[in-house]
Parts: C-alpha cells; sequence; structure tokens
C-alpha cells in the first residue's frame, strides 16, 4: 500500500498543506445502503449517469460515516493532513447503459458511485476533497466514533435542517468480518467536467444484508425528500481498520 516515490503526484492545497497522490488512507467505517426512488434521483445526477436500477423504479443510496486514522503521509513521508471525520452520501450509478431494466445495466455500462454530500470536519479536508477531486465537501459538525458496540454517526448540518440532520449506528458485526481487496470508482463534477476516480481498498470488512439489531439509521425530512429516500437498510458495511489509496481523477469523455 505504498507507493515508490517515483509513483507520486505531490499537490499543493490553498490551505498550505501538501498531499501525494495516490493518497494513502486509513480509517473505520460504518454504513448502509438503502433504496430510494429512482425517478427523483435521476433529477440529481448529471446527464451522463443514470442510478442504479434494483427494482422497477427503484434505486439506491449509500450513507456512510468515517473516521479518518490516517490522511497521508506515512513513515517516510511527513506530508498530509490531521485525521478528521466524514459522512458520504453516495448514489450507485451507471454510465453508458442503454437499459433501465434492474442490474441489467451492469453488462453494458459502467459501475460507480456519485458522491452526492461529503461534509467533513475541518477546512483543510474541504480543500483537499475540492481542488483534488471536485468532490461536494463542505465544513459540518459530525461525530463518527468506532466503539465496542460499532460505528455511530451523528452529522449537524443547517443545509438540512440542522440539529441531528442524521444518526447512523452500524452494530459491529457477531462474526469477523472479511479480509476484502477491492477497487471502486467515484464520480464528482470538477469546473464542469466528470471526473472518475479509481480508489483501491483492502481491509476486515463486514457486509450484511438487510436490518440489524443495533443498527439505525435517520434522516431529517430534508434529505429524505431530496433524494427520495426509505430509511430501511438493504445491507450494511461495517470496518474498523481499512486502508484505501485514492489516485488522481481522470476525465470522462462524453
Amino acid at each position: 500500500m505504498h507507493p515508490g516515490t517515483a509513483d507520486r503526484t505531490r499537490v499543493a492545497l490553498s490551505t498550505g498543506h501538501e498531499i501525494d497522490l495516490p493518497l494513502e488512507l486509513s480509517f473505520a467505517i460504518g454504513g448502509v445502503t438503502v433504496p430510494a426512488r429512482r425517478p427523483v434521483l435521476e433529477s440529481v445526477l448529471p446527464d451522463e449517469l443514470a442510478p442504479l436500477a434494483i427494482a422497477p423504479g427503484v434505486g439506491c443510496v449509500a450513507l456512510i460515516g468515517i473516521q479518518y486514522h490516517r490522511v497521508g503521509g506515512g513513515d517516510r513521508d511527513e506530508t498530509g493532513l490531521e485525521p478528521y471525520d466524514e459522512f458520504a452520501v453516495i448514489i450507485p450509478a451507471v454510465r453508458g447503459s442503454r437499459t433501465t431494466l434492474p442490474l441489467a445495466q451492469l453488462a453494458d455500462g459502467e459501475m460507480g458511485g456519485y458522491v452526492h454530500w461529503l461534509p467533513v470536519t475541518t477546512d483543510p479536508s474541504v480543500a483537499l476533497g475540492r481542488e483534488c477531486w471536485g468532490y461536494p465537501k463542505e465544513r459540518a459538525d459530525i461525530t463518527v466514533t468506532d466503539g465496542p458496540n460499532g460505528v455511530r454517526t451523528v452529522v449537524d448540518s443547517d443545509c438540512y435542517g440542522g440539529r441531528d440532520t442524521v444518526r447512523l449506528e452500524v452494530s459491529r458485526p457477531r462474526l469477523s468480518p472479511r479480509v476484502r481487496d477491492w477497487t471502486m470508482a467515484s464520480f464528482t463534477r470538477k469546473d464542469g467536467d466528470l471526473l472518475r476516480t479509481k480508489a483501491q481498498i483492502r481491509g476486515e470488512v463486514a457486509i450484511g444484508s438487510g436490518p440489524s439489531v443495533g443498527t439505525r439509521l435517520e434522516v431529517t425530512a430534508e434529505l429524505a425528500r431530496e433524494l427520495g429516500l426509505w430509511q430501511r437498510p438493504l445491507t450494511r458495511l461495517y470496518g474498523s481498520d481499512v486502508r484505501a489509496r485514492l489516485f488522481e481523477g481522470e476525465r470522462v469523455d462524453e
């Protein structure tokens, strides 16, 4: 997970911080995926993307709390940012598919997650996301804790009704998480262009289906209405020691 110096690109942020790409990350994570009205998601996504259909007229949204342990830097590198907390609202979407049949989009399209909202707890992390990838980051009052019962996230944001905009609790699994190693892509808008960013993720992560004892989600009516959300989890995800490499974004051709 440590690329050689020759493979890195150093980036200076407007805050005076410096980071290297690919960006090395370690974190705890707890999240759920919930169903959402697909026509509402279509109105939110860029024209180049279509929401992943999981049933007729139904898409989905991932809601994820992240507590970063390390953001850049490392044993041989003093660059990086202070750790911070983050909450991600991501819409699973497909680019280039010619069908809207549930799950059939994956056969002829490119799967990724469109980052709709990404509040964080520090100004340098806002600059990091916006300047490098166009992530829609903003400062908010967020607390993400990885405790004995699981990952708990509380978000208070004036954008969606203020206090307790989101309360998300993802219970620690009874069985040991599996070591997973996968690559995923996120989509964002930056300077008018659609960007695709690759992330390599590795760690002990538990993935379960449906709700579970100790897993709970509450979002304000404003956020639920904007995305057409239901609040009953389809899947849940938990990991207390996950590592990732986040690469430089690539412009997606029309």
